[in-house]
């Protein structure tokens, strides 16, 4: 999505915001200035934008900071533009209890919808307001924990990837002949990325309990994914374990490999490194514009 596409979502959100009652949103800044700039064309009525301070690196975690000063604001929810790596790097910052409403504008979208940013803010804003309930407009989405020695390290949002490479490199994932493990949070065969492969064998929800841990290897079931746009791959599934909550899955690997966090390598670790992968039902609140619109009972 082209940044003068990002800055006319943003302008139709906040549009919604003004229309549900919302006085004060925090932003953060970006070089581009898209979000100033829909503040700009805002008449005095509408909301006030208040930019979140601090020293930029141009980097993801920038986001994690700016999501850690909005949820120590006491903001009510995030809306997120992004892709799956924007929204991992928020709900960093964010922490379990502050809701996330995340509209796709990234590469590999399946944490975040596609969306129409005037209902989206409009939802976000009743929320806001307290006119619509957590439990009426948010559902709980899992998530993806890395432990080593049995404390957290790093998690993922949708999926965590073992690949055979032994360094990091490029960041995205597009080899699927490299990887030896995936473990998701969801998979759903219209997706597109590495949780399209768990959509291959089957419908394992967004909500609930369930996740999937695959062991890729010659011989097994062979499947066919959309793993990027535009980009099929064939994989042979060796074998496949279904996740339950809170139960952790020990990682052994004979040779030196890379961890992927939704789609982006991470993490090195080696043969002996005491890593495990938990399924959690801690993960962020999802502010589902539908749900929460659905729910809405105007007085």
């Amino acid at each position: 999505m082209t940044n003068h596409e990002k800055g006319a979502t943003v302008r139709r959100l906040l549009r919604g915001l003004e229309a549900a009652g919302v006085e004060q949103v925090y932003y953060m800044p970006d070089n581009t200035g898209i979000c100033a700039g829909a503040f700009s064309t805002l008449a005095e009525t509408g909301p006030q934008g208040i930019p979140v301070e601090f020293p930029m690196t141009n980097r993801q975690e920038d986001s994690t900071t700016a999501a850690a000063l909005m949820a120590a604001a006491g903001v009510s929810c995030i809306i997120t533009l992004g892709g799956d790596g924007t929204n991992r790097a928020v709900f960093k910052g964010s922490g379990p209890d502050t809701p996330l409403l995340p509209i796709s504008t990234g590469t590999n979208n399946v944490f975040p919808e596609f969306q129409e940013g005037t209902t989206a803010g409009y939802a976000a804003g009743l929320f806001a307001a307290g006119k619509i309930d957590l439990p009426a407009a948010c559902w709980r989405s899992k998530v993806l924990k890395i432990k080593r020695a049995g404390v957290m390290v790093d998690l993922a949002l949708v999926d965590l990837a073992v690949a055979s490479d032994n360094f990091i490199g490029a960041k995205a994932i597009w080899d699927v002949s490299h990887l030896l493990e995936l473990f998701l949070t969801r998979a759903q065969p219209w997706n597109i990325g590495l949780s399209a492969i768990g959509g291959a064998l089957g419908n394992i929800p967004a909500e609930g309990s369930r996740g999937l841990h695959l062991v890729f290897g010659p011989g097994g079931r062979v499947v066919q994914a959309p793993v990027g746009p535009g980009l099929f791959a064939e994989v042979s599934i060796a074998r496949k374990n279904e996740l339950e909550i809170g139960v952790e899955v020990p990682l052994q690997f004979e040779q030196t490999v890379t961890l992927g966090f939704d789609g982006e390598r991470d993490l090195v670790a080696r043969p002996g490194d005491p890593l495990s992968v938990e399924l959690s039902a801690a993960g962020p609140w999802v502010l589902d514009t539908r749900q929460a619109l659905t729910a809405y009972k105007p007085e």
